[in-house]
């Protein structure tokens, strides 16, 4: 039975202050991210919705997903400070 690497799903605070995991690090890799380059995940992510929109692919979709995620919920404590 295969399990999943539980520690590759965990976000972590990269060099430039953004939290991404370890799978979502491979994942914008392999599509030709540098995630280094962005100041913040809402920068990064209008990136990757500007690049799935001419070509698709499964795996920075659900990455895209993940990283909304982060953002909305982010945004939400930021708007309650």
């Amino acid at each position: 039975m295969e399990f999943a690497n539980h520690g590759d799903m965990l976000l972590k605070i990269r060099e430039n202050n953004i939290l991404l995991s370890d799978y979502q690090v491979s994942i914008l890799k392999r599509n030709g991210f540098n995630y280094l380059k962005y100041n913040n995940l809402s920068d990064l992510l209008f990136e990757i919705e500007e690049y799935l929109y001419d070509t698709y692919d499964e795996e920075l979709d659900v990455v895209s997903g993940q990283i909304a995620d982060v953002v909305y919920y982010i945004d939400q404590k930021n708007e309650r400070l």
